[in-house]
């Protein structure tokens, strides 16, 4: 049976309170509006994987659950769809890294819209730990 390398397994949803909160405590950050990523580089596990992401909406931004959840399935699938090129360059430099990604807008957006965003957003991320590296 084939491994699917575009899915998003749940080793990769980052769920570790401590983490989360070193992360928002000390971590840097990327933004491609509507789009903004908290991230940190971690200490190289074996058993970890390369990418650990957590994704949040705001309830002051979408009032209703069902509105929020719709927004985390569309970045979801942003993520799922160019995370491949993202894991490689990490994967490269033997580095480990967990992203908050956080959507700061107030309206909807399309998927293919997302898409784009993400894939920026991704590449902005790659620069910017090269840099603080």
């Amino acid at each position: 049976m084939a491994q699917h390398t575009n899915g998003f397994p749940k080793k990769e949803h980052l769920k570790s309170k401590s983490i989360i909160d070193t992360l928002y405590a000390s971590g840097t950050s990327a933004t491609v509006f509507p789009l903004r990523a908290v991230f940190i580089l971690l200490p190289a596990r074996e058993d970890a994987p390369t990418a650990t992401i957590l994704i949040s909406v705001a309830k002051r931004r979408f009032h209703h659950a069902v509105d929020r959840n719709l927004v985390k399935r569309r970045i979801r699938e942003a993520y799922r769809l160019n995370k491949q090129p993202f894991i490689a360059e990490l994967g490269k430099n033997e580095k480990q890294i967990a992203v908050a990604i956080q959507y700061i807008d107030t309206k909807h957006n399309s998927t293919q819209f997302l898409k784009q965003k993400m894939s920026k957003l991704l590449g902005k991320i790659l620069e910017k730990q090269n840099t603080n590296a």
